[in-house]
């Protein structure tokens, strides 16, 4: 019986292989993948601006940088934290999950924006973007209005 190749099979089971032999040699964070850390992320639209939001545990609003160039989002910073000389080198860990390092993420905006008008928030380790959109943008609604006279055909004939 023949089996068919799969390049992409062979090469999961070759990541889970290299992920056990790592894991049992030594202690890999949680939460952090092989591609690296990536923030939860929610965008949505309120009308008149985007709002996008995004989880950064650990993060200082002085380690986060936005920008907004031809319609992409960039976000980048650090998060987790980091243990100072002294403590890391008489630190014996037991258990060790939180990753730290830094990241960086572009996302697409589904609609222009004014990006000058643009607010940042950072509170409790979600950090907050309102950007309103851009005039051409935005939804206008027009209006129908009704014709109060009739006009008839005139009698001239």
């Amino acid at each position: 019986m023949m089996q068919r190749w799969s390049p992409l099979g062979d090469l999961d089971r070759m990541w889970g292989e290299m992920d056990r032999l790592l894991n049992d040699s030594f202690v890999r964070p949680r939460g952090v993948s092989r591609l690296g850390f990536r923030p939860a992320i929610d965008l949505y639209d309120q009308g008149d601006e985007l709002v996008f939001k995004a989880v950064l545990p650990g993060a200082k609003p002085e380690d986060i940088e936005l920008s907004v160039e031809q319609n992409t989002l960039t976000i980048r910073g650090k998060f987790g934290y980091t243990l100072g000389e002294d403590v890391a080198k008489s630190a014996t860990w037991y258990r060790r999950e939180i990753g730290s390092g830094e990241f960086a993420e572009s996302i697409s905006l589904p609609v222009q924006v004014d990006s000058g008008r643009a607010e940042a928030n950072f509170s409790d380790g979600i950090l907050t973007l309102r950007i309103p959109k851009a005039e051409q943008a935005r939804v206008r609604r027009i209006p129908v209005k009704a014709s109060n006279e009739v006009e008839l055909p005139s009698g001239d004939e």
